[in-house]
């Protein structure tokens, strides 16, 4: 682990509220795919540290991102007026969400922001050759919420062992390449028919993770040892 001081040099607006920040990395750091960063700022005259799952890959050189959806809290606030050219205190790599490359088999379940690191595992897999056999179920509330699906789409051209599905739970109009609904056991089951085979990786809000986790080891029978989880916590 180390305590950096890195200059911000872009931030990328995704939608309303969900932007990335990117710092310059001038020399590599080593870490994971699936990680996180801790970021601290100078709030009102007191130091405030939070956690963020890293974006980026490893293959992507000279910077590190990480993609967070703003709200109203102060941390949030602050975080949104960071100044591009100016340098903040990071410290990294941290966390165990990580992916195993010997593992043939792979699924993962998504809601919201917390693609955040599998966007990370898949970026690596694709750019390293890996060749695991990776789903990913990915569920937002309305279409323009599926952070990365351009980048998704340009990894699944590029890796023919990925597959990913997406599905809508506020949006009742048809959007094609989305399902509508939450993601479910019969989801699961007909998109992924091999899953007893298969280390299921989960990321999200934590009563959705809490959900899916009771849904694979209640109703599929997943080996609780088979079952990786991130919790991700918005303020």
């Amino acid at each position: 682990m180390e305590n950096l001081k890195l200059e911000l040099i872009e931030v990328i607006t995704h939608c309303c509220d969900v932007k990335t920040f990117r710092f310059e990395l001038k020399s590599d750091v080593a870490y994971q795919p699936g990680q996180y960063l801790v970021l601290t700022l100078n709030l009102d005259g007191k130091l405030v540290s939070k956690a963020f799952s890293i974006s980026s890959s490893p293959t992507e050189k000279g910077y590190i991102e990480f993609t967070k959806k703003i709200s109203d809290s102060l941390f949030s606030r602050s975080l949104n007026s960071l100044e591009i050219g100016r340098e903040y205190d990071i410290r990294m790599p941290m966390g165990k969400f990580v992916f195993d490359p010997d593992c043939k088999k792979a699924a993962f379940l998504s809601g919201g922001i917390g693609i955040t690191p599998i966007r990370s595992i898949f970026k690596y897999a694709t750019d390293s050759g890996a060749g695991s056999d990776m789903v990913l179920l990915y569920s937002s509330r309305t279409p323009e919420y599926l952070i990365f699906k351009n980048d998704f789409t340009i990894m699944q051209r590029l890796n023919k062992n990925l597959k990913i599905i997406y599905t809508l739970t506020g949006c009742n109009e048809k959007i094609e390449g989305c399902r509508i609904g939450y993601i479910d056991e019969d989801l699961v089951k007909s998109e992924i028919r091999d899953y007893f085979e298969r280390v299921f990786y989960i990321c999200g809000p934590p009563a959705m993770v809490g959900a899916m986790r009771g849904m694979l080891k209640d109703k599929l029978l997943i080996p609780p040892g088979n079952i990786v989880t991130e919790d991700f916590i918005g303020y």
